[in-house]
């Protein structure tokens, strides 16, 4: 339930926090903010799942337990391609739009150009990940194209930053830095928790044994290592580009619609923090026994 919450919450934070930024572009309506929202979205869900794909899937240390990790990984894969099927075309369709969207707003030609190189690099791996021949005795070589996802989108994540940081900055290194490693953050915690909520829960539901469900938690837990760095990460990078506009005073969060945006960020970023330090207390970050907290599982381990 915990992980459903703190998506839901990145998700809204993440709407605010578009709606905002579309605003500074003089383009700060509904219609203006959902195509981008959208683009965004999709690709923090793209980011994010080829970060566990290609980092956090990992062969077994035992032999013993490699036949059982192999069937999870393969399950894992595939539930992946039944959600990928979807959110690929919507990042495709939305990142063009964009791309036509940002060049009439005069961001510069070489940010355009990027990334339609870009926008067709990732289509082209992508559609490879989604239609290739599947190697259900070997499914780890699929981490390779995961991580070259990872690293074209990284890259988009610069585009996208540049098209923000040129309308309202003009371009300037710093808030450009600062805004690629916010959406960068962003898209890592977002897609690495819909890999936990909708492939790993349901794939190891299908075939939960002992060996399943260490490999489930050993993933788990890799992925909250990375997240104590990427949750501090997002809230800096996004208090820092929120200070241009309200400063250290205050007031200002209640003196105009943007300042209350902000406000409604902050609490949504506290609920945040408030979930991802209870879940692992209350055992809530899986429904499967063990899966939330590795360290439960140490005398079964032993025997397996």
């Amino acid at each position: 339930m915990l992980p459903k919450v703190a998506l839901t919450v990145i998700s809204i934070a993440s709407f605010v926090g578009v709606w905002m930024t579309m605003a500074t572009h003089a383009a700060g309506t509904w219609q203006q903010a959902i195509p981008r929202w959208l683009h965004l979205i999709s690709f923090a869900f793209l980011i994010g799942t080829n970060m566990w794909k290609g980092l956090f899937v990992k062969p077994a240390d035992q032999p013993s337990q490699q036949p059982y990790f192999t069937k999870f990984v393969s399950a894992s894969y595939a539930n992946f391609r039944k959600i990928e099927r979807f959110v690929v075309p919507v990042f495709i369709l939305t990142a063009v739009y964009d791309l036509f969207r940002f060049a009439n707003w005069k961001v510069p030609g070489w940010v355009i150009g990027l990334e339609g190189v870009l926008i067709a690099a990732i289509t082209v791996a992508a559609l490879y990940d989604l239609f290739r021949r599947v190697d259900k005795d070997n499914p780890y070589t699929e981490r390779n194209t995961a991580r070259l996802l990872v690293g074209l989108l990284v890259l988009d994540g610069f585009v996208n930053a540049a098209y923000d940081v040129y309308l309202a900055q003009g371009g300037q290194a710093w808030p450009l830095a600062i805004r690629t490693i916010h959406l960068v953050a962003f898209g890592l915690w977002f897609g690495g928790a819909v890999w936990n909520i909708f492939i790993t829960v349901p794939s190891a539901r299908k075939i939960v044994s002992m060996p399943v469900v260490v490999a489930a938690s050993e993933q788990l837990e890799r992925f909250r290592i990375a997240v104590r760095i990427i949750l501090p990460t997002l809230i800096v990078t996004g208090l820092i580009q929120a200070y241009p506009y309200v400063g250290l005073n205050p007031r200002m969060l209640t003196a105009s619609l943007f300042g209350w945006l902000i406000l409604t960020k902050l609490a949504l970023i506290v609920v945040l923090v408030g979930v991802f330090i209870t879940c692992p207390m209350w055992r809530a970050c899986s429904p499967i026994a063990g899966m939330c907290n590795i360290d439960d599982l140490a005398p079964q381990k032993s025997k397996a």
